[in-house]
């Protein structure tokens, strides 16, 4: 799969925790189906879990598990070392190997690894054969689970994540400026916020698109925007980087643009930008920055920014509890010197869709996956297995975690309330099944996008034409691939 969207996969587990506390390929198991019968209240049976810890699988899912079905004896096997494992795919695959649980959660890079594998169920005849409504599901979760799984269902997620585009009403009503809309263009985006006043550098700082706290490069918007487009940057089949075109470079163009003046804001490396909280995702790739200069959006200090429903979520707290303040570093990510309050304005916002190409305007490559359940192929308690997954991926739960729980619910009759905010935005558009074909080798994407940042940065300071960047960026970046290449080969 893409070793980027594998980066955005994984809950926010402990960090969602703590908000919520603040606001009160073919399976072996394919011939399994004849012993998955309906479980009763009375019946016996054990089910062993796989999840992030013990505590949190109790309170969010195996108290309320152990009422409908009391005489089921529950064990749950922690994954937390697989999560902060350097592989954690390979991890999860030991782990299964070793404890053979019976179901487990996933994040979307486990689920489509492990499935290529044989190592989960499939759940399509017994889905079927329950009646069970995937009719209540976004039908792009569903596509977004088959295409991951090969063309099978061997998981069922619950929840997803995508991005939106966040804009402050009060700064386009103070400049004149006509607010963004539902499925219009990067290029209209991008004019959009080159029309707001610039202020570069210090505490007044202001852009008129400020990235994701999440962005961990200066090449990730140009990446997604030429996504969006329908090109790839680079081909594993064929062994070739494809970056020197004139359709790239007119986009690296646009956005080195709005980097050199400031509408734009240019992301530092490793993600977020000076200071804040940082709080990371199962697995340590998602990571997301509270404080210091990823606040910009809710400080007033940007027109618009693209983020997930994190987001909406801090905003709505906000929206409850009034303007607050956090202490963040003064001096940036080292802590170091006094902190400095940071106040959160109480702002009039709303959001729109992800901006799109006309030529796809209906796709986007920020869906993804947060968690998915799946069965063990392997497992000897099938009946327990199917009830846990139906439960946890069921109408009662999704109707009860919709006001607690920050993330998206799969499940669109329980769509997250925000006081009269545009939440189908995050809703409307589908998965990039192109985004989903892709194959890069491993590490491959990191390199590369280390290799174009360094490049963009120079073409931001003025050193180099855009055909230069372009041109070392193709060179390099082939050998970067044709590295890889010969790397994932070895035994």
């Amino acid at each position: 799969m893409n070793k980027q969207r594998g980066k955005k996969s994984g809950l926010l587990i402990l960090a969602f925790a703590l908000i919520m506390a603040l606001t009160a390929c073919t399976s072996s198991g394919g011939n399994k189906e004849s012993a998955l019968s309906g479980l009763d209240r009375e019946d016996k049976g054990a089910l062993k879990v796989a999840y992030f810890n013990e505590e949190a699988f109790f309170m969010q899912y195996g108290n309320a598990f152990q009422a409908m079905f009391p005489n089921i004896q529950l064990e749950v096997v922690s994954t937390e070392s697989v999560f902060n494992a350097e592989d954690p795919v390979a991890e999860m695959e030991k782990l299964i190997a070793e404890q053979q649980p019976d179901a487990m959660y996933l994040t979307e890079e486990q689920y489509a690894e492990l499935a290529k594998k044989g190592v989960l169920y499939d759940l399509d005849a017994v889905v079927k054969q329950d009646e069970f409504d995937l009719d209540g599901f976004l039908p792009s979760v569903i596509e977004l689970l088959k295409a991951q799984g090969g063309g099978k269902l061997y998981g069922l997620s619950p929840n997803f994540a995508s991005q939106a585009l966040y804009y402050n009403k009060d700064m386009f009503d103070q400049h004149g400026i006509p607010y963004p809309t539902d499925g219009m263009s990067w290029d209209e985006a991008m004019q959009l916020a080159a029309r707001f006043p610039v202020k570069k550098d210090g505490d007044n700082a202001l852009n008129g698109l400020f990235q994701s706290s999440q962005t961990s490069n200066a090449f990730e918007l140009i990446r997604t925007i030429g996504e969006a487009k329908g090109l790839m940057y680079a081909d594993e089949d064929a062994g070739t980087v494809a970056i020197e075109t004139p359709e790239w470079k007119s986009i690296f163009q646009s956005v080195v643009d709005g980097y050199k003046s400031g509408s734009i804001s240019m992301p530092s490396d490793g993600g977020g930008e000076g200071g804040g909280i940082v709080m990371r995702g199962m697995g340590g790739k998602t990571t997301v920055r509270i404080g210091g200069d990823s606040m910009r959006f809710m400080t007033g200090q940007a027109a618009m920014t693209i983020d997930g429903p994190m987001m909406m979520n801090l905003l709505g707290m906000n929206m409850k509890t009034g303007a607050v303040s956090a202490t963040v570093p003064a001096d940036g990510p080292s802590g170091k010197g006094k902190g400095m309050m940071n106040p959160i304005k109480e702002i009039d916002w709303d959001v729109v869709t992800l901006p799109v190409d006309p030529s796809q305007p209906n796709v986007t490559g920020s869906m993804t996956l947060e968690s998915v359940f799946a069965i063990n192929a392997a497992s000897e308690n099938l009946s327990a297995a199917w009830e846990f997954l139906k439960y946890a991926n069921g109408e009662q739960l999704a109707k009860t975690s919709t006001k607690s729980s920050p993330s998206l619910s799969s499940r669109t009759a329980f769509k997250k309330e925000m006081d009269g905010k545009n939440i189908d935005a995050f809703y409307a558009l589908e998965a990039n099944s192109q985004l989903l074909l892709q194959s890069l080798p491993e590490g491959f994407a990191d390199s590369f996008a280390k290799l174009a940042s360094g490049e963009i940065k120079k073409a931001v300071e003025g050193t180099r034409s855009i055909d230069e960047v372009v041109r070392t960026i193709q060179t390099q970046g082939q050998d970067l691939l044709t590295k890889a290449k010969v790397e994932a080969e070895q035994p």
